[in-house]
């Protein structure tokens, strides 16, 4: 299937490489995206709607940029991803990029989960005050370093990328 996108023009994509995301992302109609892993992208991917060329999310994996970082699904999120007891979800993190690597953030509150063997995905909101929405994704200076030279290397890929 042609898939057109005004950041990679238009993309020859896998039917079945397509993410599901039945309730869409927060304050968003679309429903279908494909994660695109280019190579110069370093530890960061993108989320992109299937259906509208203009809608696409940086994000990148929360055992990348947060680790530590846990929350309990409940029995409704699971049977919704169709994640069994032995299924392995991959948490996403919608990114805010910035020019300078040290302001560069992750919405820990908003993570999207995503079940890979399914390709069925959905934005779960946390409660509470433990998550912030806009968690550094280089905590300190020697992070920042190391962060630096991530950003160089090509990304380890979670998901198969489309195309």
């Amino acid at each position: 299937m042609k898939v057109t996108t005004t950041r990679f023009g238009e993309l020859d994509i896998e039917e079945g490489k397509v993410i599901h995301m039945p309730e869409g992302m927060l304050g968003f109609v679309e429903k279908r995206f494909i994660l695109l892993t280019p190579e110069n992208l370093g530890p960061f991917c993108w989320l992109q709607a299937v259906d509208n060329p203009d809608l696409a999310f940086v994000v990148a994996d929360a055992k990348n940029c947060a680790p530590g970082y846990t929350f309990a699904l409940t029995a409704e999120e699971c049977r919704a991803l169709e994640l069994s007891e032995r299924s392995e979800a991959i948490f996403l993190l919608v990114v805010t990029m910035a020019p300078e690597p040290g302001d560069i953030t992750v919405n820990l509150r908003g993570p999207i989960v995503l079940n890979p063997e399914r390709l069925i995905a959905r934005q779960i909101v946390i409660e509470g005050e433990k998550y912030t929405t806009r968690h550094p994704f280089f905590e300190t200076s020697e992070k920042k370093q190391s962060g630096l030279q991530r950003l160089e290397r090509q990304p380890e890929k979670s998901v198969p990328p489309a195309g």
